[in-house]
Formats: C-alpha cells, structure tokens, sequence
C-alpha cells in the first residue's frame, strides 16, 4: 500500500462516517463555518522500519481529528464528537490499515473556537 492509498483509505472512512460537523481536509480550501462546530482530519506519518520475520516493511502513523466547537458553549458536544470520531478508528482495520487506541487532548479556547484533539495511532505493512 502506498503513501496514497493509505490517505484515500483513512481519508474515505471518515468521510463515510462522519456526518455532523464540515471536515477540513488537508490543503483544501475550507471556509470556517459561523457559529458550528467542524473538524479537521490530518494524517501524521511517523517511522518505517523492517520487519525481521517476514522483511515486510512497516510504516506508522498518528491520525489526528481536531474539533472545534464555539466558545462557551461547554464541553458535552466536543465529547461527544470526540467519543464518534474515536470510533470510526479505534481497534478498526480497513484496506490494511490497522489502528490502535484513540484518545483525547483537550487544547482549549481562543477567541473563537473550543478545541480538543483525537488521536489514532496505526500502522501498515508493506
């Protein structure tokens, strides 16, 4: 599997799942919505290595939904989305991606928006 398809793969599942907010994909125009929560789906590659057994190589990465919410507006909606983002990876394998365990980072407010982090750890084999 290529760097590509490994993108469309992760990019296409979330698409598919995901329906209550506008998602922000990477390095596509997107106007931020007034007044509405949305998200931002990134795909951070992290190392390959070699496997020993069978000399197949491994590459991992760390998804990374971030979700915004209006300030003030409290927290249960954000974890609420964090909880269904989490799902859509969480112990999930698809197209030969495999993904570990989601977790959550709250980053907090600015002028604007609230903002916490999902997190996906996964790995392929090539």
């Amino acid at each position: 599997m290529s760097f590509e398809k490994e993108r469309l793969a992760i990019e296409n599942r979330f698409s598919e799942y995901w329906t209550y907010t506008p998602v922000a994909w990477e390095n596509v125009e997107f106007d931020t919505p007034n007044n509405e929560g949305w998200v931002r789906l990134n795909i951070l590659n992290g190392e390959g290595d070699y496997r020993a057994i069978n000399k197949l190589k491994r590459h991992t990465g760390i998804i990374v939904v971030q979700i915004f919410v209006p300030r003030d507006t409290g927290t249960s909606t954000i974890r609420q989305y964090a909880d269904y983002a989490s799902s859509i990876f969480d112990g999930r394998k698809f197209n030969d991606v495999v993904c570990g365990v989601g977790s959550i980072e709250t980053i907090g407010a600015d002028d604007i928006w609230y903002q916490v982090n999902v997190t996906i750890p996964y790995w392929r084999d090539e």
